[in-house]
């Protein structure tokens, strides 16, 4: 488990190589033949898939993100509003909300991570980086009786400070939150929904079952 709380999601195939079998752990006994795995060989041995998940601590110069209450894996739905932060060049999360701005890492373990390293980010801004944001911290414009929800929010704070340091003219979808959030936001989401599917159905289920050719999941 690469996480304390969380399980990662196995991939094997026992007796069909048309059929995924994903797990958090391998069942005793197979689910399509109904022989015991252990005395048993596998076509392909169990893998851990990759998690869109990781933890922000990891992830120097990225745009961070999680459910603004909870976590991505027990508490996302399309109806639930995202937390924004972005990390300095060491790994920590700089986070503006209504209690002001954090520095830390903690509640960011478990997050969609977005490098900025590839996206724009020229060695002059990288100089600026660390510099910036913690100027900005320190800032009158980010207390806690500055906050406005819709507009002086997370987002607010990372598009101001991406444009500080000059990223937003490297990237032209950093200059608003329509098109942070179109842009460079939404596509990444897509897999971690497709993940969470995945995770909720197999902590229903025990396990799922997936078709090789089409990725789609079967009933078994």
């Amino acid at each position: 488990m690469s996480r304390q709380s969380t399980p990662d999601i196995l991939c094997w195939q026992h007796c069909d190589k048309l059929t995924n079998i994903l797990c958090f752990s391998v069942p005793p006994v197979c689910p399509l033949c109904h022989y015991n795995t252990t005395h048993s060989p596998s076509r392909i041995p169990p893998y851990k898939l990759p998690s869109p998940l990781t933890n922000a601590g990891e992830s120097p110069v990225s745009l961070v993100v999680r459910p603004t209450v909870g976590t991505f894996l027990r508490n996302y739905d399309n109806s639930v509003n995202l937390h924004i932060g972005v990390t300095d060049t060491k790994g920590t999360v700089y986070d503006y909300d209504e209690d002001g701005v954090h520095v830390g890492v903690a509640g960011w373990e478990e997050c969609l991570v977005i490098p900025l390293s590839n996206r724009g980010v020229t060695p002059q801004i990288y100089h600026l980086w660390d510099a910036t944001l913690h100027n900005l911290s320190q800032s009158n414009m980010w207390t806690k009786s500055k906050y406005i929800e819709d507009r002086h929010n997370c987002f607010d704070f990372v598009i101001f400070f991406l444009k500080q340091v000059g990223f937003s003219r490297q990237n032209l979808s950093a200059e608003s939150r329509s098109a942070l959030t179109h842009d460079i936001i939404l596509p990444q989401m897509s897999k971690v929904v497709q993940y969470i599917t995945l995770y909720r159905n197999i902590a229903s289920f025990s396990y799922v079952c997936q078709d090789v050719q089409t990725k789609s999941l079967m009933k078994k």
